[in-house]
């Protein structure tokens, strides 16, 4: 999985939404803490270590 495309497809506003897996976040999170900008992209847990991601509103950067 290309998580670097994933968020500059977020980033860009290419893809609306991510849904990531709890399995899935240590890759996930190599990717992301190198990532120049993760204060563009939102994540919000949900049930059962799942986290959706999107881009942040532009009002709240």
């Amino acid at each position: 999985m290309d998580y670097n495309q994933i968020l500059e497809d977020l980033r860009t506003g290419e893809l609306s939404e991510y849904i990531l897996e709890a399995e899935h976040f240590p890759e996930f999170f190599e990717v992301w803490r190198n990532y120049p900008y993760q204060s563009a992209i939102v994540g919000e847990a949900g049930r059962k270590g799942q986290v959706t991601y999107r881009k942040r509103p532009e009002n709240q950067e």
